[in-house]
């Protein structure tokens, strides 16, 4: 499984111009014989981005959202689920949103504007192969521009026109169900697979049917079937992580399903007593990790995992414990890629500089972004044994 080597987001909210990771330039829009210089180093497993509250954060997980949403239903759907174009659209900005991903050897810009009416469509799309040896992109997927475009066909080697009957869906959205484009295919998959976590616990108490599922939901309300189908597919992982974690820190010795006359499935937790306490009875903290824990043991991860604060509801040293099996899952062969925003210095104590994204204000008002490995004096202290959670306390980050 590949990873995000970069992404780059402009005029999207208080996200004006920001950049994580080795993108190229320039954009969609732009001229595209222009060479595309290589900017930054790559993306590490596991980002990291903190920064203070209205700093941007949650807008950078909800700009990972947007982009799903656009090759899920339409660029105008997904700006009608935050407010209307203008409320996603950067202050003062060109009101053309861009967005660039460069995965492995693929770069994907997506460009999103308004007509007249204020209805928001796709303006530039493409996928494109990179080679930034060579300055430049060796081969197009496919090129729109306001509708029209190109597009090549790998087996038959044509390079074919396209003409959009509806300029607000994503051109990759329809080439991607197309087997004669394996390229298109696989990186729209790789999209459509990402998991941003919406985990609600109350929706984790509510009894679903019965039914094992592989795969937990963004918002968590079928975690008794996926603990259902561990328990048919995977005991053994299921008994590993409650003696490693829960056991271990929360004293939770059991975990089980135990179906209802009416069809539902309860979740049952047993600690030192025999009698049970039930999903509607637990913390929310207490939820919320076993529901994380069960997405990390996925044997089938998504390729990209992205946590909101994760932090919240958690007690302060499960986040030691919660980073390393993040790493641990990282770090497998078709491991997951993970991006995580937090408030949380214990969270950051377990991570490396490079890992760490600290986002600022400008003299604009808008967002910017580094890395906290970019500052010597951080790489230096951390070098001597300072955890780098201690060094964000200590104000050694933020406004350096």
């Amino acid at each position: 499984m590949g990873y995000i080597q970069g992404i780059c987001i402009k005029n999207y909210r208080l996200l004006k111009d920001v950049a994580l990771g080795a993108i190229l330039t320039p954009a969609a829009s732009s001229d595209q014989n222009a060479p595309l210089p290589e900017q930054g180093k790559p993306l590490t497993p596991i980002t990291v981005v903190i920064g203070r509250n209205g700093y941007g954060k949650s807008t950078l997980c909800d700009a990972l959202g947007f982009i799903v949403d656009c090759l899920k239903s339409d660029a105008e759907q997904a700006c009608i689920s935050r407010g209307g174009f203008d409320k996603i659209a950067s202050e003062g900005s060109n009101r053309i949103v861009e967005f660039q991903i460069r995965y492995e050897d693929l770069l994907y810009n997506l460009c999103i504007t308004a007509d007249e009416y204020n209805i928001p469509f796709i303006f530039a799309e493409t996928l494109s192969h990179v080679s930034p040896h060579i300055g430049g992109t060796s081969s197009v997927n496919f090129f729109v521009q306001n509708g029209k475009g190109k597009v090549l066909h790998p087996r038959l080697g044509t390079i074919d026109d396209i003409r959009l009957a509806d300029k607000r869906r994503s051109v990759l959205s329809t080439l991607g169900n197309l087997t004669d484009y394996p390229d298109i295919v696989s990186f729209r998959e790789f999209l459509d697979s990402w998991y941003l976590s919406y985990f609600t616990p109350d929706a984790a108490r509510v009894p679903p049917l019965i039914g094992p599922q592989k795969h937990l939901s963004r918002r968590g309300s079928n975690l008794a079937n996926v603990v259902q189908y561990w328990e048919r597919e995977h005991q053994g992982r299921l008994d590993d992580m409650l003696s490693r974690v829960l056991g271990t820190i929360l004293g939770i010795r059991k975990i089980e399903t135990h179906p209802t006359e009416d069809g539902r499935l309860l979740l049952r937790f047993f600690e030192q007593s025999p009698k049970p306490f039930y999903a509607s009875q637990m913390s929310d903290g207490t939820l919320k990790l076993v529901a994380y824990l069960l997405l990390l043991g996925d044997p089938a991860p998504p390729p990209l995992i992205c946590f909101e604060e994760p932090e919240n509801g958690l007690y302060h040293r499960l986040l030691g414990t919660f980073i390393e099996e993040i790493r641990h899952r990282a770090e497998e062969s078709g491991g997951a890629q993970f991006f995580i925003t937090t408030h949380q210095p214990y969270l950051v104590d377990a991570l490396d500089p490079h890992e760490v994204w600290i986002l600022d204000k400008g003299s604009d008002a808008f967002a910017t972004v580094r890395r906290a490995s970019d500052d010597p004096l951080v790489r230096s202290m951390v070098d001597e044994g300072m955890p780098l959670g201690a060094l964000w306390f200590s104000d050694y980050l933020e406004g350096a």
